[in-house]
């Protein structure tokens, strides 16, 4: 699993086209580094290996994808794989206002524009405020999306309304 997993990091990279070819052969010396770590403490700590390895996936999902003069910054994508095929995207705000809201719905219906290689996957998206005012919970959920709130110490998934229906995004 923790080759697998490795594996598709440097697949990502050597296909990144926003990389430039001097930095892509860099981070593919270091992930070849971290590799050799990783496999090394995989012997005594395979539990704590599999989970650098993950956080490693996942922090080369955290994206600043660009197309052509235009990019676009996307907080934290996690992908569950396999016969699931969903991608779960987390959008951060400080602060949720409604159009901040309009904004990350028209990220939602975009993303596969900008990560081509997740068409065929299902989107689901979460938004994440320390400050959420009024409606807008209603209208978060309203829209398809899950709640999460963050304070200080605490990060919780806000409970949805009877019926939610979380909304799919897929790729046009």
């Amino acid at each position: 699993m923790i080759r697998q997993t490795i594996a598709e990091i440097e697949e990502r990279l050597r296909k990144a086209e926003t990389i430039k070819d001097e930095n892509k052969a860099e981070l593919i010396g270091l992930l070849a580094t971290l590799k050799s770590e990783i496999e090394q403490l995989s012997r005594t700590h395979g539990e704590q290996a599999q989970s650098i390895a993950g956080f490693t996936n996942v922090s080369t999902h955290e994206a600043k994808p660009a197309k052509g003069s235009f990019a676009q910054e996307y907080d934290l994508v996690g992908v569950r794989n396999g016969r699931h095929g969903e991608v779960f995207w987390v959008e951060i705000k400080s602060e949720l206002n409604a159009e901040e809201l309009e904004k990350s719905l028209k990220k939602f219906q975009e993303f596969f524009d900008w990560f081509p290689q997740y068409r065929g996957m299902k989107l689901y998206g979460i938004i994440s405020a320390v400050d959420v005012r009024g409606a807008l919970a209603d209208r978060v959920h309203h829209a398809g999306l899950y709640l999460a709130t963050a304070s200080d110490e605490n990060f919780k998934l806000a409970k949805p309304p009877r019926g939610f229906r979380p909304k799919v995004f897929t790729a046009k």
